[in-house]
């Protein structure tokens, strides 16, 4: 790194430090060494350039090469005076100075990335490793939404929240979670139950996704790393196929998350009107649910809803059709097309056969739905729902079934669970949705390849087979390594979390759950939470988002001597 770049690094640090300061210590620390700190960041970032001009044998180069960000230098030293002289001549410009804040974060951060992306050519290196392009692209969106909900404009009680609070709010709509430490009904402007529902989207579909349908959509020729990046995050093998299989996922993303709208604003148009209000709740919720999120804009989440058929039943349609993937939707919807065809239309008629993965996913969604929702009316009939009729006792045990899986919404509380209760619901929601879909989990397909590989070892089969189709060797091994490093990931979650908190510990390890599988379902816990403990549900929610998978993949590193063959040896085994 040049001599120069420490003074970014510096002015990054000290405006984190700053950040800190501000949100723990602001009543402790004098507002001149806030003012001195902030004055070093602007003379740092002032060095940075001074020092690039001078390294420039000549300067017309140098403006030549970075006028943008000798420009981007200039307005950000500009806007950084205008704003401090504002606030050192107003007594009351808390707002401002959150602004202000926001402003100067979000550009060191920009100039953090910028800096290392050049260095040893990493931007080649990410772009190459498409775990890690995804890794780094959720962390910027969490790290921008936070800085986002931080404005004044964002919180309807017209204080701010502080920055632990947002990043929380920002990395659960992100990961596509939905715990929360505030109640974002109450606590959250238009503005930012605008921005909380477009982080969401964002999340649930990938940056990426975005950024790439865009490119397509505007015939921007893609190189073949990325080309190779989005095949990774869409799993797809075929990259002729790209453009079809983005306009598919977006395309179908929007058409549902519209359909699924329009029922609910029948729904809530019954009790808020027949208004924009109506129909803007029923947009979140229906963005909500597809993503598998499970905000709500109702303090009590969808407990007021308990016995509403239109909001339950399309709720859990939704979640339902986010959590089982778009590869099984499109596989379905070809198969009913093919079927309709050859009913009603005199052409030849032609099979259309599902894959052994759309096949599998369905029959497993069905079974699991099946025994939760047998599991929780047995066990809850005459506790939490004893007060409800019989006919919404099926109604609220079937979308708790759906929503434990990974949506997060509830239409009772769960604060009086049984134990017994909460136990089956973490290994639901531990299993999660279907591999490719909003949902979270170590998901259906990972189970199903675990399951299958101890049947065949009982049957003493050489391969692991499903449905009579065998399972490559290398998928195998992938499951068991997902299976592994989730189990290794709540362990550690929930041996920290006993250490920061002082809750029981069945309900600390339901929120450790919840966060990995990015259920966001919760015993009432989530705000109690200190925060050492509510930094580590946010690790946890970022790593279920992203994938165990995608870690260990972004983490490896390939071996230049595979062809090496160890001597075999005998280790006892139990």
């Amino acid at each position: 790194m040049r001599k120069r770049d420490y003074f970014v690094v510096a002015a990054f640090a000290l405006s984190l430090v700053l950040l800190f300061l501000q949100q723990f210590y602001s009543k402790t620390t004098s507002e001149i060494i806030l003012h001195i700190i902030d004055i070093i960041i602007l003379i740092s970032v002032l060095a940075e350039t001074f020092f690039a001009i001078r390294q420039e044998k000549y300067i017309r180069k140098y403006f030549k090469n970075n006028l943008v960000d000798f420009l981007a230098m200039l307005i950000f030293a500009a806007v950084f005076i205008i704003f401090k002289v504002q606030i050192s001549f107003n007594n009351n410009a808390e707002e401002l100075s959150i602004v202000f804040d926001i402003f100067k974060n979000i550009f060191l951060f920009g100039k953090i990335i910028r800096l290392i992306s050049k260095r040893a050519g990493l931007t080649a290196k990410i772009i190459s490793n498409p775990a890690q392009t995804l890794i780094i692209s959720f962390f910027m969106v969490i790290i921008i939404g936070s800085f986002l909900l931080m404005l004044p404009a964002a919180s309807a009680n017209g204080k701010p929240l502080n920055f632990l609070t947002t990043l929380f709010t920002s990395a659960s709509a992100v990961c596509v979670t939905g715990l929360s430490v505030i109640d974002v009904s109450s606590e959250l402007t238009i503005v930012g139950k605008f921005i909380l529902i477009v982080l969401i989207q964002v999340g649930g579909l990938g940056i990426m996704v975005f950024s790439f349908f865009g490119m397509l959509a505007f015939r921007k020729k893609m190189t073949v790393s990325e080309k190779l990046t989005i095949s990774y995050m869409v799993s797809e093998d075929d990259m002729s196929n790209l453009f079809k299989t983005l306009r598919v996922i977006v395309l179908s993303t929007f058409f549902i998350e519209t359909l699924s709208a329009a029922f609910l604003f029948i729904g809530f148009s019954r009790i808020l009107g027949f208004n924009l209000k109506a129909l803007g709740f029923a947009f979140f919720h229906a963005i909500s649910a597809f993503c598998n999120a499970g905000f709500a804009l109702f303090s009590n989440n969808l407990e007021s809803f308990t016995s509403d058929i239109i909001i339950n039943l399309t709720i859990g349609f939704t979640i339902i059709l986010g959590g089982i993937s778009f590869a099984v939707i499109y596989d379905v919807l070809a198969k009913v097309k093919t079927n309709i065809t050859n009913k009603f239309l005199k052409k030849k008629k032609s099979d259309y056969l599902m894959s052994v993965n759309t096949k599998m996913i369905l029959s497993l969604t069905v079974f699991i739905l099946f025994i939760s929702f047998a599991l929780f009316y047995l066990l809850e009939h005459r506790n939490t729902m004893k007060e409800l009729s019989v006919g919404s006792q099926y109604l609220a045990s079937f979308f708790q079934a759906i929503t434990l899986r990974t949506a997060g919404f509830s239409t009772v509380s769960f604060m009086n669970l049984t134990n017994a209760t909460l136990l089956f619901m973490i290994f639901i929601m531990f299993m999660g949705g279907a591999a490719g879909s909003t949902a979270g989990g170590i998901k259906l397909n990972t189970i199903a390849v675990v399951f299958a590989f101890f049947r065949s070892f009982l049957k003493n089969q050489k391969t692991v087979v499903i449905k009579n189709i065998s399972v490559p060797e290398d998928q195998v091994k992938k499951a068991f390594l997902i299976f592994g490093f989730g189990l290794a990931a709540i362990s550690v979650g929930i041996f920290l979390l006993t250490i920061t908190e002082s809750l029981p510990f069945l309900a600390l390890l339901f929120e450790t759950v919840s966060a990995f599988a990015t259920v966001g379902l919760s015993t009432g816990v989530t705000a109690a939470l200190s925060p050492a403990g509510k930094i580590v549900i946010i690790i946890l929610m970022f790593i279920g988002r992203v994938g165990p998978l995608t870690f260990l993949t972004a983490a490896g590193t390939k071996q230049k001597n595979d062809d090496i063959e160890y001597p075999y040896g005998n280790i006892a085994i139990g």
